[in-house]
Order: C-alpha cells, then structure tokens, then sequence
C-alpha cells in the first residue's frame, strides 16, 4: 500500500507578482553594475550541455530549476512545494503561480518534462543527463536509444509528476543541478539574470525582470569575464563539476581579501588491490597510518550534513607492522600540488620502510588507464550533500572504484541506504559502510579541499554552497 503523502517543503520566499500577458514587469530594485572575474569565459551556456563548473555557474545564474542550492541543501526555486509517495519513489513538484519566461511566456511543468527528455536525448550529448537524470524510470534506455517511455509526467501546467527507478533521498537536490533546468525554445531565460550580450571574452548578464523573486536580485548588471585586475570580485576558480573524479587545477591564492570557501571535495590517495603490494590489508592499513593519522575519518567533508553523526564513536584501528613494499604512485600534472603531495607521501613512507617511486602522467584519462600503478592520487566531489555519494565511489561495479576492491557485503548495505528516506536511520547505515571501508582500506583521504573568493573593499552578498554552486543575484557594493 502506498505510503501517506509527505509534504517536503513549502514555499518560504514571497513571489513577485507579473502581470501576465501585458508585458509589465515590477518596479526593479535598485543596483548597479558589478565586474566578476571567472576562471575562463563560459562559451557554453545552455543548462544541458555545459562541460564545467564555471559554466554551470553561470547557466545557473540565467536559469532556474524546480529547487535551488543554497549552503547545504536546497530551497525552493520554481517549484513551490514537492510531495514524496510509495516511499520514495514517487515526487510531485508543484511550481508556482504566474511564473513567466524572460520574453513574459509562461513557465509550464510541459517545459519542464520537454527539457528533461532533451537533456536525456542521444544527440545533446548532455554531459551530466546520466548521472544527474539515470534515476529516472526509463532514462538510462532513453538516453542510449531515445526511445521507450520516461518516468516525468505533466500533469497539468502547474503540476510535475516524477516516477524513479528506485527510492532516493535526495531528488530535489537532483533537480537543483542545471541540467533539469527547463530550457525556452525561444531564446529566453527563467533565472535572475538575462543574456544581454557575449563575446568570446565577455559575457553580460542583465536583471531579468520576470524572475519570479526578482526583488532578491540586486545588481542591475554583471559583467562576467577572466581578466582579474579591477574586478569587483575573483570568483572561485574550480573547473570541475560536482559528480566526477577530481583533481586540483588551481592552486589556492592566498593574501589580503582572499576567503577560504568549504567544499565537498576530497582528495585520494587510491590503493590498488589487486596489485600484489597491497591485496594484504594489512599493507594497507600500515600505508593508511602513516599517510593520515585520522585513518578514512576524513573521507566525509567537514561540510557535508551528517558528519558528525557517521563518525562518532569510530575506534581507530591500529595495524600490524607490516613489511616494506617497493611502490608505484601515478598522479596527473594538471594538479598543481600533484608532484608535491607525491614526493611528500613518498618520504613519508620512505621512513616507515616503503620504497615509491612517482609517475606523472600528462591528463587524468591516462592516469586512471594507466597499468601498474600501486597508488593512484584522486579526488572525488560529491554531487549531493550526503555522504552516500561519496561512498558510492566503493562498490564492486562500480566505474570510479579505482582500488578495484570488492565486498558484497559492502554492496549490500549500500542498497539499504539509498533507500532509507529518514536522515538518522540513513546515517546509521553510513557509519557501518564508513567501518567497512576503514577495515578494507581501498583509499586514505589525503586532505580536504577548499575553494577561494576576492571580494573588493565595499563588496558583498556573495553566497557560496559547498556543492559548487553560487550565488550571484545578492551582490552590491556598498
């Protein structure tokens, strides 16, 4: 029998009402113009197809979808509310009244069901529709073929009906990722900015007067590009999405002005197991000793929710002695801090009797194809603010479990929890799964990382969501 209808969330934010059909707009706020400095200059800028962080940034900034990252979780964003039915595996999004396109066209569920079959669509070649849409009843088969029918109905105009492969947790932060962002056939935008003109090096983005809470939106104008000097503000300078392997493409800038920012990126080091050297664990656990002190604490982010809760009361585990191994450490010249983090993890385990030798390999894909390697120095950055994205990275089938180490008890668990919908009993599960993995010891976290922001004397109202995600319609100078 199905399970009583749950209401998620309600709206907490006053809509801005748009009188519809005559092409008014309310009175905008007051603010200026703010000059931003990215990484590199987006020339991606549709939701489905943008390969990298910046651009998500700033598609993120152009559109909006059903919820929306904000510190750790998410709001409502076009969707008002969401129900969860049969245990997690039916969502209904109710979007809000009056919502209206840039060029004052309405805002349909229809939209919304049109934009996620194109994003799934073969010929997109839409980067993240797998992971972020594969949970979807009938995605995985419509994005190979695109063919067969898809788990997202349009009720009506107002009402998104969404039926999954299995029960999840955390659709509405699924949803909150721009690929199932509605996307106009016209040209026109439902986020808190509007296109008003882009060059290979310059991007400006003007208040969109239709934004259903367009008086949260304080700059008039942003002008986005990567020229750093005069900037009213250097933007993180991360280049990986959330959801893939991760390494360190920037090294963190420091000095006067500079915030450090929490993330949900962990950095590696991966321990082959099938690799003569390591298939011992207790090898293992002896390289897990000396490279952290903290043994597989630490693989949870200090910003994602639940940490404390998952690591409590974890005994560390004290390995054997185990005898010197002669090792390989492979890692990729596009992490600035590579070849330092690889000769400081070979010294210290030169002194514990270890011999490694590093290999710099010129890109990632050579990295992780690479035969021979021992040890390999990855990271990973979760797509959802729960630790079962990360350790997702661990089971069996897994195409990210670098180690190549397997536990069917470990898979089996792993089943249980992504279908546990209450937040402490799923947590609960985390604790055993986190306990397997410093037992098995396939990885050793190595650090946890941070993004960085400069913000110029007199400017603020920059937010920041570990996820990767930011903010830019509440900046202003003061």
């Amino acid at each position: 029998m199905a399970a009583p209808r749950q209401r998620l969330a309600q709206a907490g934010l006053v809509a801005v009402a748009l009188l519809a059909g005559c092409g008014s707009s309310p009175a905008p706020p007051h603010g200026g113009a703010l000059r931003l400095a990215l990484p590199l200059v987006p020339q991606q800028l549709d939701p489905a197809r943008a390969p990298d962080l910046p651009s998500l940034n700033v598609s993120h900034e152009l559109y909006a979808g059903l919820t929306r990252f904000s510190g750790s979780g998410v709001v409502p964003d076009l969707a008002s509310s969401w129900d969860v039915e049969r245990d997690g595996l039916v969502w209904t999004f109710h979007l809000r009244k009056g919502l209206r396109w840039s060029d004052d066209r309405p805002i349909t569920a229809q939209d919304v069901r049109r934009s996620w079959l194109r994003a799934l669509a073969p010929g997109t070649k839409a980067p993240f529709a797998g992971p972020m849409l594969g949970i979807v009843k009938g995605a995985r088969g419509y994005h190979a073929t695109g063919r067969g029918d898809v788990g997202v109905q349009a009720v009506d105009d107002r009402t998104l009906r969404v039926t999954l492969q299995h029960p999840i947790p955390w659709l509405d932060q699924l949803v909150a990722h721009p690929i199932a962002f509605p996307v106009s056939t016209r040209n026109a935008y439902s986020g808190p900015f509007r296109l008003a003109s882009r060059s290979p090096s310059r991007l400006v983005l003007e208040r969109n007067f239709y934004y259903w809470n367009v008086h949260k939106v304080k700059p008039a104008k942003l002008v986005l590009t990567a020229e750093a000097k005069g900037a009213d503000a250097i933007l993180p300078r991360g280049t990986a999405a959330p959801g893939l392997p991760w390494i360190e493409t920037a090294r963190p800038p420091s000095g006067p002005g500079w915030t450090a920012l929490p993330t949900l990126s962990v950095h590696l080091l991966w321990l082959i197991t099938h690799r003569p050297a390591l298939a011992d664990p207790v090898v293992r656990a002896d390289v897990a000793s000396i490279v952290g002190d903290s043994g597989l604490d630490v693989l949870v982010p200090d910003a994602m929710p639940g940490r404390s809760t998952i690591t409590a009361g974890l005994v560390p585990t004290v390995p054997a002695r185990s005898t010197g191994q002669n090792l390989t450490l492979g890692y990729t010249t596009q992490d600035p801090e590579g070849e330092a983090t690889a000769l400081q993890l070979s010294r210290d385990l030169a002194r514990r009797g270890f011999s490694v030798t590093p290999r710099a390999f010129a890109s990632l894909p050579a990295l992780v194809a690479a035969p021979g390697l021992d040890l390999v120095l990855l990271g990973w950055s979760a797509k959802v603010f729960d630790e079962y994205n990360i350790f997702d990275l661990f089971p069996c089938g897994s195409a990210f479990n670098v180690a190549h180490w397997c536990d069917p008890s470990y898979d089996a668990l792993m089943r249980r929890t992504v279908r546990t919908l209450n937040p402490s009993a799923r947590h609960r599960l985390e604790q055993q799964l986190l306990d397997k993995l410093r037992r098995s010891v396939p990885a050793v976290p190595v650090s946890g990382q941070t993004e960085s922001v400069h913000l110029s004397p007199g400017v603020r109202g920059f937010s920041w969501s570990p996820i990767g995600f930011y903010e830019l319609d509440g900046m202003t100078r003061s």
